[in-house]
């Protein structure tokens, strides 16, 4: 008995110390709320911490500080203070802290493009990107391939027309986007418009690593605990990891042999990425080009599906701007270069929404999800019509 109350009273003492000296270190760090002892602000951001800090930006300024567990953070919630930071100081704060789901689960996380630390490295992936996927030209090489999804996209959403049924527009989003990616990437469709299950896994795999890269870990604010993953994250991560490593290296493979074998070249990202390691095969070798594969794969997907899943609903809600849109898009929806830009144009050029049940604009559910990206909570679901061409 004795033994337990000496255990427990040192355990508080420790975590008493502990706090007092958070207090103390907290004075020069910009304001923010007092947390608990040992917990520090993680109650106080909740399930969604996006309008948690939305809400203590407005009590505490532009900079605040937060308490996660055993660990410090500066949050920046301005476009001025965030300017101030990552264009005059980008080299102070280009360092990041690997989350344990990306650590535990991605191979050669070290080399992904979000996490890559400043060096040769990093300078030649920066340059390949450059060249190749940010470039306006290079874009326009591959502007067919992407009209080639969007085109078959509208024949597909034109025969759910004929039905009367309803799109989920998230899913369909997501196929396009999926296959625009795998376009550009390796001149192949991955996923099927006409198919409602996940056939290849894509769907799956990349909706895994938004979850649990963007899921609250407690792994992350105590360290110690790491080892147990007690939220499965981890396990999940390197599952949907792997999956995807798996995949690319396999499309990687093909590709070397194609090129052994002097077939003509495919045009794509691919084959430029393997042309841009000949000429850099120190900094930028086939581990590197695979995870910067993965990287576009996850980012082009995820994020451009959603982005168009939420447009829609602002656009139900407003169908006067929908109009607007139309009568200003129809004449060059085939100039358009970009993945979200042509999908959305033509999802509003080539037809009509409206909600399913004689539901009203107001009615829908604007509530949404915490991640790496804002996901509605609710799918959008509406039926089309067509527009006479």
């Amino acid at each position: 008995m004795e033994y337990l109350v000496l255990v427990t009273s040192s355990l508080f003492f420790l975590i008493s110390v502990q706090y007092l000296f958070g207090l103390y270190a907290r004075a020069k760090l910009p304001p923010g709320p007092i947390g608990l002892p040992l917990f520090g602000n993680l109650l106080q951001i909740g399930p969604k911490p996006h309008k948690s800090l939305a809400k203590l930006a407005k009590q505490y300024g532009p900079l605040i500080t937060l308490q996660l567990g055993s660990v410090t953070n500066v949050v920046v919630s301005s476009a001025e203070m965030a300017k101030e930071i990552f264009l005059k100081h980008d080299a102070d704060f280009s360092g990041r802290s690997v989350p344990d789901a990306v650590a535990g689960g991605l191979q050669n996380h070290d080399v992904a493009t979000p996490w890559i630390s400043a060096g040769d490295q990093w300078r030649t992936l920066r340059k390949a990107l450059s060249i190749y996927l940010t470039n306006p030209k290079k874009l326009d090489t591959l502007q067919e391939l992407r009209l080639k999804v969007v085109t078959q996209m509208v024949e597909h959403v034109k025969e759910i027309s004929k039905r009367g049924e309803v799109v989920d527009i998230g899913k369909l989003a997501f196929t396009t986007a999926l296959n625009q990616m795998s376009n550009t990437c390796f001149s192949v469709d991955v996923a099927d418009f006409s198919s409602n299950q996940d056939v290849n896994g894509f769907h799956h795999a990349v909706n895994t690593v938004m979850e649990v890269d963007g899921k609250m870990n407690f792994a992350d604010y105590f360290p110690w605990i790491k080892r147990f993953d007690p939220q499965g994250i981890r396990k999940d991560a390197k599952a949907a990891y792997g999956w995807l490593d798996q995949l690319c290296e396999k499309f990687i493979i093909q590709r070397l042999r194609h090129r052994e074998s002097n077939l003509p070249a495919h045009g794509d990202l691919l084959d430029s990425f393997l042309d841009f390691r000949q000429e850099n095969p120190v900094n930028f070798d086939v581990k590197q080009i695979k995870v910067l594969l993965m990287d576009l794969f996850i980012a082009g997907t995820d994020t451009n599906s959603s982005t168009i899943e939420w447009a829609m609903t602002e656009l139900i809600i407003h169908s006067n701007i929908r109009q607007k849109l139309r009568r200003r898009m129809c004449p060059g929806i085939r100039l358009a270069e970009r993945v979200m830009s042509l999908m959305l144009m033509s999802l509003i050029a080539h037809f009509d929404w409206k909600l399913p049940d004689n539901m009203l604009p107001e009615e829908l559910d604007m509530d949404d999800t915490f991640g790496v990206t804002s996901q509605k909570a609710i799918p959008l679901l509406l039926v089309p019509s067509t527009i006479d061409d």
